[in-house]
């Protein structure tokens, strides 16, 4: 028996499980595109402040324009593989392919350590802030900056003072994107775990039906043993009866009728005279 004839029906919990991969596929993209656009028109900004500011230092101009690059490339880049990833493994996962559904549980996992590794990453810079703020590294008077060691440039300032409202937007839908896609993956990722599921996935070929008789444990059938009938005439089918033979002929009688004389009596020798 193949997996195919040992599979059940495919549940419910699979075909929910497909149309939310393909949702999460489609968020990832939109937010990837969200991205690119928000590198496009920042990029623009870039160019209109350094028109403002004759004075600028190029090489302001070029480390904003690089940092903008990259941040759209560390940002989108991994989105969009995580969108192939999950699109690629729809289909497999509606067939009840068990690989499609481990490549699943990679994903999800992969996610939930990028989110840790970012959250830990943030506390390890607190130990520094409070530092800072106790003095520990920074002199006393040296945050009045009498030097203009930390004197934000005409440039730098007029980028980041005006208002941005197309940059909070994609700010606010790329993290609430975020959110949604690690919801969308938690929830694929319980569903092809349970049990219906993990049957479907993971089939179990069905048991041997029980032979009639008995066998030996290297299949060999057991031989039947022999059976002596008290009535062996019930296997054998009725007979017309037969006459009675004729009882066999007494001593000294033949076939012919036996004479009026006895033939062993001697003649009579007696004189009439």
């Amino acid at each position: 028996m193949t997996a195919d004839e040992a599979r059940p029906a495919r549940p419910t919990q699979v075909a929910a499980a497909f149309w939310l991969l393909l949702a999460t596929a489609v968020l990832l993209l939109g937010i990837v595109g969200m991205t690119v656009a928000h590198a496009v028109w920042f990029d623009g900004e870039i160019s209109r402040v350094a028109a403002l500011v004759p004075d600028a230092d190029p090489d302001e101009v070029s480390g904003e324009r690089f940092g903008n690059v990259l941040g759209a490339v560390v940002m989108g880049l991994p989105t969009l593989v995580l969108a192939v990833w999950l699109a690629a493994t729809a289909v497999p996962v509606l067939r009840g392919g068990n690989v499609g559904r481990i490549l699943v549980f990679v994903a999800g996992g992969a996610q939930l350590a990028v989110c840790g590794l970012q959250g830990c990453s943030g506390l390890l810079f607190l130990p520094l802030l409070v530092a800072i703020d106790d003095g520990g590294y920074v002199e006393e008077g040296a945050v009045d900056d009498p030097d203009g060691l930390w004197e934000e440039s005409e440039f730098l300032a007029t980028l980041y003072a005006e208002p941005i409202a197309f940059g909070d937007l994609s700010f606010l839908a790329t993290g609430v994107g975020t959110v949604l896609v690690l919801t969308l993956t938690g929830a694929v990722v319980l569903l092809l775990a349970l049990p219906p599921a993990h049957r479907y996935f993971v089939p179990r070929p069905a048991p041997p039906p029980v032979p009639a008789w008995p066998v030996y444990p290297g299949g060999y059938a057991v031989p039947m043993p022999y059976l002596v009938c008290p009535d062996p005439s019930a296997h054998f089918p009725p007979q017309a009866d037969k006459p009675a033979p004729a009882p066999p002929p007494t001593a000294g009688t033949t076939g012919d009728a036996p004479p009026s004389g006895d033939a062993t009596t001697p003649p009579s020798t007696s004189d009439p005279g």
